[in-house]
């Protein structure tokens, strides 16, 4: 299991150890893995410490993978954990990587990954909404309970996995598709978003 650290706030730490209350100013944290690959980096415009962890207000979020920048997430408030290997965040976050914009209504950063409920996603012509959802440091976000639209097509489906460097979405299991009247039912999908093509599995067509 991975483990960040944040370079920036040993300093804050050992005050919350003595449980202390503290106020930085223009904070710049940034975690890293044992490698010393960079994980993710956070700035915000206030972070206040306590015996609990600490609290930073009008957040930036930062995510990476393999060194390259990602996303970036604007925060109203992050709380976490004092060693800051754990945040958490509800309200309003939005976001955006290459080809690609999101709004979520909850995330939680644990383990190398980023927890999301309520994501809208949108990228290009597709536009995904998921009751939840994950975000790998590959750039690959891993859907649940999906709704969708793709041109003039809805889409449901149960899970997919979305690449955001090919932006093409997988669907392994099974696909209802609606649009120009009929209905659509597939045991299988990949949607390609640059080509704007869809290829369908075990098909079966009828009026919607």
């Amino acid at each position: 299991m991975r483990r960040a650290f944040l370079v920036s706030i040993t300093f804050l730490v050992g005050l919350l150890s003595l449980a202390e209350r503290v106020e930085v100013e223009r904070p710049w944290l940034s975690a890293y893995d044992p490698d010393g690959n960079i994980l993710w980096e956070l700035r915000a415009a206030t972070i206040r410490g306590t015996a609990g962890g600490w609290v930073a207000e009008d957040a930036v979020a930062y995510l990476y993978g393999d060194g390259e920048l990602l996303v970036t997430a604007r925060i109203p408030e992050v709380t976490a954990d004092p060693t800051g290997q754990e945040w958490y965040a509800r309200g309003e976050v939005t976001g955006e990587g290459e080809g690609l914009s999101f709004v979520a209504e909850e995330v939680r950063w644990a383990n190398g990954e980023l927890k999301l409920k309520g994501l809208r996603l949108v990228s290009r012509e597709l536009e995904l909404r998921a009751l939840s959802a994950s975000w790998e440091s590959g750039g690959i976000w891993r859907l649940l309970g999906v709704k969708a639209s793709f041109g003039d097509w809805e889409l449901e489906f149960v899970e997919g996995v979305y690449d955001q460097s090919s932006r093409t979405l997988e669907i392994p299991g099974r696909l209802v598709a609606r649009g120009w009247g009929w209905e659509v039912e597939a045991e299988r999908a990949r949607v390609h978003v640059d080509a704007e093509r869809v290829v369908l599995w075990g098909v079966e067509i009828g009026p919607a």
